[in-house]
């Protein structure tokens, strides 16, 4: 619990480096989530989000409430997903708010364009979604969005970036054969 004292607070702050720990082994595919609506845009970087289905197409995206984009992305009932290249990291530091910007400030000229229902879609996205939000969960600081994929785009010449132990990583095939 945030802010207990004694041995079930320290147990638990324990508990929790310990997750956190086992978490960075973890490869997360990196992605930005962006949301427009009222024309105001905003968004963050994620690496937990999932497919959820196929049949229908669903994302499934966690979101801490604390974010800025948070509100706007159940304001505007939709957002987009786009999963970053590789080479990407400047746009992890604008979305993380390294680079001190915020709101639409963080959609650099000419890196963007509107999805067919509006959404802002990353042109150098290895894949990016479009989603209606279909619903949400909240769970300790996190809300589950639910997201049905309206649209998607993909790039064929591109390398998805990964985070695995604070760093960023690249996936690489096996030189050989994988056994079936």
């Amino acid at each position: 619990m945030p802010g207990a004292t004694g041995p079930a607070g320290t147990e638990a702050a324990a508990k929790r480096g310990k997750f956190l720990s086992q978490m960075r082994r973890v490869p997360g595919a990196v992605a930005i989530i962006a949301t427009q609506a009222d024309g105001a845009r905003s968004g963050l970087v994620a690496t937990a989000w999932t497919s959820l289905c196929a049949d229908p197409p669903m994302l499934l995206v966690c979101v801490n409430r604390s974010a800025s984009a948070h509100p706007l992305i159940l304001r505007a009932g939709a957002f987009s997903l786009n999963l970053l290249d590789e080479t990407e990291t400047e746009t992890v530091a604008i979305f993380s708010a390294q680079r001190g910007l915020d709101g639409d400030a963080r959609f650099l000229p000419g890196c963007w364009s509107p999805s067919a229902q509006g959404q802002p879609l990353l042109r150098s996205a290895v894949a990016a979604f479009e989603c209606r939000l279909h619903e949400t969960h909240d769970y300790g600081t996190h809300t589950i969005l639910i997201g049905h994929v309206e649209d998607m785009r993909s790039r064929e010449d591109a390398h998805p970036m990964l985070y695995l132990d604070g760093r960023f990583a690249r996936a690489a095939m096996p030189t050989e054969s994988m056994p079936n």
